[in-house]
């Protein structure tokens, strides 16, 4: 096994609690039986599945906890449309249901993603989450360029190995000075970038953080980033982990306020998820992002390098942008 295929393990193991951080993945992928892969996965880490609907499996109590495997649209998974065709006067007999099930299913398929959310496994163990891509490339399952339709991202949220601000703030430079790079490693499909949600951060917005006088306590680091960034649709969106730290201020300036879970942890949106490539890997994208965590461990080298960041010209986009906060004055 190539060493990019394995988990490698970033500088800070340890949680604000003083106990192993973990890391929880989503993944969005087609062309699977929805319960076959359910079956497969408490087949690897244990648990007992459930079907809640055609839509919605969950595999619950599992060696790591609980995983959840559905079709990523909310009106299928609430069965929405059978209130609807009860408002009609439709009641549907148990066989026609279940037909109706069906072909949604392959009809959503087309272009909605099915979706695999793990819970969260501790970083000395996430090398036990490869059996599970060798199951997925066995049942066929289909990733990111298999379709132009498709914009099938794999997410993933690691704890916050700090509360602190400083803590906080170095990470975000570190991702900051390193996102080109990683775009660029990546190659993120244009499905996805032609998609809202991984716009990019304000540069206005970067070029501040970066800046070394940027000493936000932990009011400002929120208030700064929501002034900016009022959404969940970035690469590296932090509403979650600043809404575990201060739900109210959160809450009530984020756009889609239910869509944010308070979770001490990162929302890491960038990769795609090319399960059906060879070449592709959870470990290989989770590697990349130790890149950024070791990059916020080494203080001297960040602020090297986001003197260096700064040293270049903004982009005509920012001068603009200044230029019209100037004119509004």
């Amino acid at each position: 096994m190539h060493k990019k295929h394995v988990f490698s393990l970033p500088p800070a193991l340890l949680n604000e609690q003083g106990t192993m951080r973990r890391v929880g993945f989503e993944l969005e992928f087609t062309g699977v039986e929805l319960e076959d892969v359910a079956q497969d996965v408490a087949a690897l880490y244990g648990g007992a599945v459930s079907r809640r609907s055609s839509f919605v499996y969950e595999i619950s109590g599992t060696r790591f906890g609980d995983f959840t495997l559905e079709v990523d649209a909310s009106q299928l998974k609430s069965e929405k449309y059978k209130e609807f065709l009860a408002d009609l006067g439709v009641r549907l007999e148990p066989d026609t249901a279940r037909s109706l099930d069906s072909l949604l299913l392959k009809l959503a398929s087309v272009a909605v993603p099915f979706e695999l959310v793990m819970p969260p496994v501790p970083l000395d163990e996430l090398n036990e989450l490869r059996p599970l891509e060798s199951m997925l490339r066995r049942r066929a399952a289909r990733g990111t360029r298999d379709s132009l339709l498709y914009a099938f991202a794999m997410q993933f949220n690691p704890e916050l190995p700090s509360f602190r601000p400083q803590d906080i703030l170095d990470h975000m430079r570190a991702f900051f000075v390193l996102q080109q790079w990683l775009e660029q490693e990546i190659d993120v499909d244009i499905s996805r970038r032609l998609s809202p949600f991984i716009d990019s951060f304000p540069e206005k917005y970067v070029r501040m953080v970066l800046h070394a006088d940027y000493t936000p306590d932990q009011n400002r680091l929120i208030d700064d980033y929501l002034r900016y960034n009022p959404t969940r649709n970035r690469p590296l969106d932090m509403t979650c982990a600043f809404a575990f730290l201060d739900a109210g201020r959160v809450m009530s300036r984020v756009e889609e306020p239910h869509l944010v879970k308070p979770r001490p942890t990162f929302h890491y949106r960038m990769p795609d998820c090319r399960i059906d490539e060879p070449a592709w890997s959870m470990a290989l994208e989770w590697n990349r992002w130790v890149s950024v965590e070791q990059l916020a461990a080494d203080k001297t080298e960040l602020r090297r390098v986001c003197d260096a960041f700064l040293a270049t010209p903004p982009s005509l986009g920012c001068l603009l942008s200044e230029l019209g906060e100037w004119l509004s004055r």
